[in-house]
């Protein structure tokens, strides 16, 4: 029988060797690299953070990485050969928290007048600059039409606004005013229209009533609010452009050498990508935490109907990772963020001691309603059907310590019908950090990003933390602990803000948990690719992993520390492909350099 076998593979064989041996192999069966770079330093940040010469590219992998002499002898006849001339190369960097990047992003609560997104207006941060704009935008639009406005988030005045503030001013168009991103004023005609959707009406606790009558007085949040701001809102329509200006949105991020984006996303949003994609104009791969959940009060019955589609994807270019949920507190600036110790200055913020859940009420008010109406249902809606959480705004320790007990919960369901397996649980953010859950957090898997504190939340935060805030995001001790935490929006100028601690005012927090290079380099790159489970396929250069890299223009190991954010990214490359060139695609407009 032996001889038999031995027999057959001689027959099977003999005629491929053969040719093989003739030099006649057919040129189908032979795939040289598209691409090798040569004569670089290559950091790719694998587990030794080992630093190569070379790397070649074949159908949008790393084929190999080496010396020039391992790589170069890969090279066939028609593979594009780049001399880096001594150049520094590194894995594309991964950004989360990345929901600012689509068009329509944050589409429930963004300012939408005749159709067109016209952004967040900032400038209205009391009662009646709010209302002069809303009379203004009214006397132009055609009776009847809806009206959505984004104003400065959790400003006092705004916040204590009613329909009776609104009625006035709008008797003839359905309006919705987004007071922070979790609370919306809406007036009589607008609240007429949620009151029928919702279920339950307004009996719905997160109807706010008027305490003197027990009725409606047109102040939303959770549930009612995803009413207003999703199930009511029209779409605008997807032009070409509005195409462009996503191109142009994703292009700016393959400026700063950002390849991969994650962030919580919505119908809308994912849409757009679509069509990019089928017109094969997607320029970064796009992870999405659905947000099909939050401030959804029909939870259940969306899944029953859409079931689990976590990691349905359009090709390599855009996955679903999860579901996106309504955060559970605000930011630290102006003390709304959860936290298990109280501000040191209360006094100095208009919410309380230990921040706002945002779950459980309206804007500075305490609540305590029932968790059947809030997100903690809908987390524990998202579990019992195999459905992760991921890219969820967290900034304090008391709401990292909600979410860890509601996924413990809704791990233990009885009726569990598909135990989440796909992907992991995580949250961005995450200023505040306590030793107590770091426990909780490995047992579940809980990954976490680090945000805010380099974009000034640090210094806003201050005066009500005091010298506590020196202490936010104690790098080296959660790695000490074994926490691969990331950076959120990576590139070079997040990098630098982290081995320096300086935010981006030049101010210094806590210089005892400043990190080195590498770290920060795995941070925006293969700590990143972990947060989302994506590290068997991105995050450095190893032959296998999707070839998304970046070309420096200096060295990022030796320059200054305080010049890494004003190293140039010179050639930006998903897939293989190079999708930004400095030299061919010239500098950014002086009104478009966004964190350079």
């Amino acid at each position: 029988m032996r001889e038999a076998k031995i027999l057959f593979y001689m027959v099977i064989l003999a005629p491929g060797w053969l040719l093989a041996q003739q030099g006649q192999v057919p040129p189908e069966l032979i795939q040289y690299p598209d691409r090798i770079l040569q004569n670089g330093k290559v950091l790719t940040v694998d587990q030794n953070f080992r630093i190569a010469e070379a790397v070649a590219i074949r159908n949008g992998v790393f084929l190999a990485v080496g010396t020039n002499a391992e790589v170069l002898r890969l090279r066939g006849p028609e593979t594009t050969l780049v001399d880096l001339q001594g150049k520094t190369v590194i894995p594309g960097f991964i950004a989360t928290d990345g929901d600012g990047a689509p068009v329509g992003d944050d589409l429930y609560k963004s300012t939408q007048i005749g159709g067109k997104l016209l952004g967040t207006q900032s400038e209205l941060k009391t009662r009646q600059a709010v209302l002069d704009f809303v009379q203004q935008q009214t006397a132009a639009q055609p009776p009847g039409e809806s009206i959505y406005i984004r104003v400065a988030e959790e400003q006092p005045e705004p916040l204590a606004m009613t329909k009776d503030d609104l009625d006035p001013v709008s008797p003839r168009h359905p309006v919705a005013i987004s007071v922070s991103s979790f609370d919306m004023v809406v007036n009589s005609l607008m609240l007429a229209k949620v009151l029928e959707m919702l279920p339950g009406g307004a009996a719905q606790p997160s109807v706010i009533k008027d305490p003197a009558t027990g009725k409606p007085n047109g102040q939303l949040f959770g549930h009612a609010m995803g009413v207003a701001g999703w199930d009511l809102r029209p779409w605008p329509k997807i032009d070409e452009a509005m195409l462009q200006e996503q191109k142009e949105a994703f292009t700016r991020r393959n400026r700063e050498g950002q390849t991969s984006i994650v962030g919580h996303t919505q119908g809308f949003g994912l849409t757009v990508m679509n069509v990019l994609y089928h017109r094969n104009e997607l320029t970064v791969r796009w992870f999405a935490a659905h947000d099909l959940l939050r401030a959804n009060p029909n939870a259940e019955a969306y899944l029953r109907r859409l079931g689990n589609l976590v990691d349905f994807s359009l090709g390599d270019m855009v996955t679903i990772i999860g579901a996106g949920l309504s955060p559970l507190d605000g930011n630290a600036g102006p003390g709304s963020a959860l936290t298990l110790a109280p501000k040191v200055n209360s006094e100095k913020s208009i919410f309380p001691p230990h921040g706002h859940n945002v779950w459980y009420s309206y804007g500075t008010t305490r609540g305590d309603i029932n968790r059947e109406y809030t997100e903690w249902n809908n987390l524990q809606v998202a579990i019992k059907y195999g459905w992760n959480t991921t890219s969820i705004h967290n900034v304090g320790d008391m709401a990292t310590q909600i979410w860890l007990d509601g996924i413990e919960q809704g791990l233990n369901q009885p009726d569990l019908v598909l135990r989440p397996q796909f992907r992991p649980f995580g949250s961005d953010h995450n200023l505040f950090s306590s030793p107590s859950q770091y426990e909780q957090i490995k047992r579940l898997d809980f990954r976490r990003g680090l945000g805010k504190f380099q974009r000034g939340g640090a210094a806003e935060a201050a005066e009500l933390y005091g010298d506590r805030i020196h202490d936010v995001q104690p790098v080296p001790e959660l790695i000490r602990e074994g926490f691969a935490v990331h950076l959120e929006d990576a590139k070079l100028g997040t990098l630098e803000q982290y081995i320096t601690r300086r935010d981006e005012r030049s101010l210094m927090w806590g210089p005892d948990h400043a990190i080195d290079r590498p770290t920060a380099l795995r941070m925006g790159t293969i700590w990143a690719a972990r947060y989302i489970g994506e590290d068997n396929n991105l995050g450095s250069i190893e032959k296998g992993k999707k070839a998304d890299l970046v070309v420096l223009g200096a060295d990022y190991l030796t320059v200054p520390e305080d010049q890494i954010s004003q190293i140039p990214v010179l050639t930006t490359i998903v897939g293989g492909k190079v999708v930004f060139d400095l030299e061919r695609d010239g500098p950014a407009p002086v009104n478009d350099r966004r964190g350079q």
